[in-house]
This record gives structure tokens, C-alpha cells and sequence, in this order.
């Protein structure tokens, strides 16, 4: 059962993997349609170069898109991904439990992001930055979480009467 779940565990991180990809194109594509064409400015002479001073500005992502957001889900999926195969290497059922935690943890991240993009997507149906993922990504990887879910749970139930 602990392999089934490290097999199916993999299969979601690819999965998410899958997902990213469409994510950071969509980003990729709306980006490159928003941006305008740079304006070409004269180089001077090496000697009279003096280095641009750099410049300080504050980053605000759009709603929907908080950098922490996107990067715990990964993080945290690799991190019990690791607890998990720890868990099936030494039996300890300390590593399951940890393991499970995280995976919880996990998808409350994935969810909540999930939810943000949803609402930025809604909030700015008016031809604003909204991009698309496909549907058949998402769905993809909410059942392969759902799965690994599931036998994580048979598997740590198992572990701790066995």
C-alpha cells in the first residue's frame, strides 16, 4: 500500500509538473501581449559609461498570483514526497505521519491557490489579465491528489495498527 501511494504520489507531482507548464506559458502569452516594443537607445562611449543607478521598486502581483502561493504548493508536495519515501526505506512510522501532515498541509496550499486564481479570474473577466489553463490539467491533478490521498491514508492507518 506505502508503494502504491509513492507510486501515485509521483504520478501527482508529475501531474502538477504538467500543470505548471501551462500555467507559465498562459503567464508567458498574456505577458508578451501586454508588453510594449523597447525603445532603442544610444550607447555611449565605454569611457563615459557611468553604471544606471538601480533603481528600488516594490513588486505587486496581480490578485491571484501571490508568489508564496505558488511556491508552497510545489515545495511542500516535494517535501512529503521525501517524508513519504522515507517512510516506505525504514517503516518508521514517524515519517508516514509527518508525511501526511504535510500532505494535508499541501493541498489546503493548493486549494487556497487554487481559489485565489479563481477569483482573480472572475474579478477580471472585463478582458484583463486572467489567463487560461486548461481544465483537463487541473482535474488531472486534483485526482491524482485525491488518490494519493486516499492511500496515504490506508497506508498510515495500516502502519500504525500494524
Amino acid at each position: 500500500m506505502a508503494i502504491a501511494a509513492l507510486a501515485v504520489w509521483a504520478l501527482t507531482a508529475g501531474a502538477g509538473v504538467y500543470l505548471l507548464t501551462a500555467v507559465i506559458a498562459a503567464k508567458r502569452a498574456t505577458a508578451g501581449a501586454r508588453t510594449a516594443p523597447a525603445e532603442t537607445v544610444p550607447v555611449p562611449p565605454p569611457s563615459t559609461r557611468v553604471p544606471p543607478p538601480i533603481p528600488r521598486t516594490k513588486v505587486k502581483a496581480p490578485p491571484g498570483e501571490h508568489p508564496l502561493l505558488e511556491f508552497c504548493h510545489p515545495a511542500l508536495g516535494i517535501t512529503g514526497l521525501a517524508c513519504w519515501f522515507a517512510f516506505v526505506a525504514t517503516h518508521d512510522r514517524a515519517f508516514a505521519w509527518l508525511a501526511f501532515a504535510v500532505l494535508a498541509v499541501t493541498i489546503a496550499a493548493g486549494l487556497g491557490w487554487l481559489a485565489a486564481r479563481a477569483r482573480s479570474a472572475r474579478q477580471r473577466a472585463d478582458g484583463g489579465y486572467a489567463p487560461a489553463v486548461p481544465v483537463r490539467r487541473i482535474v488531472l491533478h486534483g485526482l491524482a491528489a485525491a488518490t494519493t490521498c486516499g492511500l496515504a491514508i490506508a497506508a498510515v492507518l495500516a502502519a500504525s495498527h500494524g
